[in-house]
């Protein structure tokens, strides 16, 4: 009877400990219904029947796989904002891997990762074992008829009554999976379909010029972790904003005019790429699947645009240390990844080359080209978790790097960093200054009136971080030596200044690309 109990309660733990994640501990309901359910059935099956422990064990397998995706729900949540999707996920899991290698070691790490699985194991084990055993083991009869009548009741009872007191989790959990899984499906080729449709000229392969600019030098810099809670919530909205009110003046006393509006990322916390590949084609790109899609397909990007206009395509990507085919499908005439950078400085932890360097070497490449170039720029001196912060060096003291050795040794402790949330929230703002700061300080230096630069976030920072899930809005600003190139947008919904206005609606990334050909392509001519 003892152990009949203890049965109940570990597989009524085990299923509830689904709904922390989702519910949130509050909310959490203190009754698994398809706990009572199980325990009552197998309770009353037959003894020394195959069907009843092969039962035991694959219910004892679904919870493991609740539990699991419960585990990968949480880090979703903590990271990324968003609830787990095993249709998209399990492609990131080699990603996932790879973080935890670079931050913790990689004996700690596959500790870790053993320790995570042997627990798994050993829960579903234990539970299989247990839930075999019940007709050995059990509680009289009429109790487990009582147990299972109470777990239908209420099961029953919750189809028209709202409450927190029992619930279904484990299932909940499972059939949320299921349901995320076939709305993936459709979503991804309502996204296919968009891919081959023909319904405007940016549809088609080739890409379309932008004569308005066809003589201009035109910079995207997507600037990381830069989301509009970095305006707006303490700590870290003070230094960031006096960092904008400081470029504001700067950019005016250097005759430079700028818009400034928000603009929603495809993402939350990480995964850059989507951000960048959603300016880039048009497409909502909003999922791993969704940016392999887009590279296997044809369609053109503002890449293509801009070859198509005239300029020569270059890409800076600090953080690219490995071959990149994404790259070379997307097809920038130049790449210039962490090793074309010829940076000799010290690597500063996740700031492997910082912000200024990247500029400073842009500025070279632009030099080195007579025809105008299109640059995007994947900066990374605001990657978390944020060390270390770094300070405005003097221009022409930056040569291959070397200078940044005041820095060396610092952000080398991922392990203790990345534990320290308080620590990481402190820095944020700082960190962000920084970027902000020598962005600002190129462009009073090397940006005139043959220059368009559009300086945005590529998505905000982790919500796990923040203290709040926020939502996907990033600041946007876009700055010119010539006010003919920014005034279209003031009548856009764009704000003169560096402060984006906050009562008027945000764009999509993926709205970006037709908003440059309708400012600048053959409709503005």
């Amino acid at each position: 009877m003892v152990r009949w109990w203890l049965t109940l309660l570990l597989v009524n733990a085990a299923l509830i400990t689904t709904a922390i994640p989702r519910l949130g501990v509050a909310a959490m309901p203190w009754l698994a219904l398809e706990g009572l359910i199980l325990v009552g059935a197998l309770s009353l099956w037959p003894p020394q029947r195959l069907a009843r422990r092969l039962l035991a064990y694959v219910s004892a397998t679904l919870i493991v796989l609740a539990l699991a995706c419960a585990l990968g729900d949480a880090i979703t949540q903590e990271i990324q904002g968003r609830p787990l999707n095993l249709y998209l996920d399990p492609s990131q899991v080699p990603i996932l891997l790879e973080l935890l290698r670079d931050n913790l070691g990689l004996p700690v790490s596959i500790a870790l990762v053993i320790a995570t699985l042997l627990a798994l194991l050993v829960i579903g084990l234990g539970l299989g074992h247990l839930l075999a055993s019940l007709p050995r083991h059990g509680a009289p009869r009429r109790c487990a008829w009582g147990t299972l009548m109470l777990g239908v009741g209420l099961a029953l009872l919750g189809l028209w009554r709202d409450t927190t007191t029992f619930g279904t989790p484990g299932m909940t959990m499972l059939t949320d999976q299921a349901t995320r899984a076939y709305e993936t499906q459709a979503s991804l080729r309502d996204f296919d379909a968009r891919l081959a449709a023909r319904e405007s000229l940016l549809d088609a392969p080739g890409g379309q010029p932008l004569p308005s600019l066809a003589e201009t030098d035109v910079i995207l810099a997507f600037v990381e972790s830069y989301g509009m809670a970095a305006l707006e919530r303490e700590p870290f909205a003070a230094p960031v904003n006096q960092r904008l009110d400081a470029m504001t003046k700067a950019f005016a006393q250097a005759g430079l005019s700028m818009a400034s509006s928000r603009i929603v990322s495809p993402t939350l916390g990480g995964q850059s790429r989507l951000a960048h590949a959603s300016v880039l084609s048009g497409l909502w790109v909003s999922s791993p699947l969704r940016y392999t899609r887009l590279l296997e397909s044809p369609r053109a990007t503002l890449i293509d645009d801009f070859e198509r206009t005239g300029h020569t395509s270059v890409a800076m990507m600090p953080a690219i240390y490995r071959d990149w085919p994404a790259g070379r499908r997307l097809g920038y005439d130049e790449i210039h990844d962490d090793a074309r950078l010829d940076y000799r400085g010290p690597r500063l932890g996740w700031v492997t080359i910082p912000d200024q360097f990247v500029w400073h070497r842009l500025h070279q490449v632009r030099r080195e080209h007579r025809e105008p170039l299109f640059a995007e720029l994947a900066l990374i001196s605001s990657h978390a978790p944020w060390v270390p912060v770094l300070e405005p060096l003097p221009w022409n003291e930056l040569g291959d790097g070397e200078a940044f050795a005041r820095w060396e040794g610092e952000g080398s402790d991922f392990l203790e960093l990345w534990g320290d949330n308080a620590g990481m929230r402190q820095r944020y703002g700082p960190a962000l200054a920084y970027s902000l700061a020598v962005a600002g300080e190129y462009a009073v230096r090397y940006v005139n009136d043959e220059t368009l630069l559009i300086l945005l976030g590529d998505h905000q920072a982790a919500p796990g971080m923040l203290d709040v899930t926020p939502n996907k809005e990033v600041p946007i600003h876009i700055i010119s030596g010539d006010p003919a190139l920014i005034a279209p947008l003031l009548e856009h919904g764009f704000q003169r200044g560096m402060q984006p206005r906050r009562d008027t609606p945000a764009r999509s990334m993926a709205e970006l690309r037709g908003l440059l050909h309708s400012l600048y392509g053959n409709d503005a001519t």
